[in-house]
């Protein structure tokens, strides 16, 4: 099972998955590519990202390595065919913050090959900013610029969560994995 994470910049999805990965050992991280350079916080043991140069994601590109690539905020994010084909083997289940074009493609890639479970989480304007402010991140208009775009996705998810209290939060996304993880006979607890 694939588990997709989407939301507005400053609404907790890395918060989230990394709860959701520290809580339960069998589920693991699927790491995507992207031109961004890493956070502090991209540090830990649960990093998302296999960081390239601008001309590595190209070469990708060109080679047809990426089943999908997007730009956000000047950077690239790309999901690796590898990544894809892991998942459809069935032995584990992953989880992954995925920006809602890449939702619907690869929800429809992996139509019949694996269960996926996507979320879309959201929170007020003012709360995201509040913690794009904490965060020291600088492109704070341009982040809350995208939430219309991305807002207007959010009825294509499996289920939508307000993440204003992170275990709260958490509690429901364990049920909805829960209840998905049925439909596979891999289980997640």
């Amino acid at each position: 099972m694939l588990i997709i994470v989407s939301g507005s910049a400053g609404v907790g999805k890395n918060t989230v998955i990394t709860e959701i990965l520290n809580r339960h050992n069998n589920i693991k991280l699927l790491q995507t590519c992207t031109t961004r350079p890493p956070r502090s916080t991209d540090g830990d043991m649960h990093n998302p990202y296999i960081y390239l140069s601008k001309e590595e994601f190209e070469k990708k590109i060109c080679n047809g390595e990426l089943f999908e690539h997007e730009e956000i905020h000047d950077n690239f994010y790309g999901m690796l065919n590898s990544s894809l084909d892991e998942v459809a083997k069935n032995e584990y289940h992953f989880i992954k913050d995925i920006g809602v074009l890449g939702q619907k493609n690869i929800k429809n890639a992996l139509k019949n090959r694996a269960v996926v479970l996507s979320i879309f989480l959201t929170a007020p304007k003012e709360e995201l900013i509040k913690r794009l402010k904490a965060r020291g991140d600088h492109d704070i208009d341009l982040r809350i610029s995208r939430m219309e775009f991305e807002m207007s996705y959010a009825k294509n998810y499996d289920a939508v969560i307000e993440n204003l209290d992170l275990e709260k939060t958490i509690q429901e996304v364990e049920k909805l994995i829960t209840k998905f993880a049925k439909k596979k006979t891999v289980s997640w607890i």
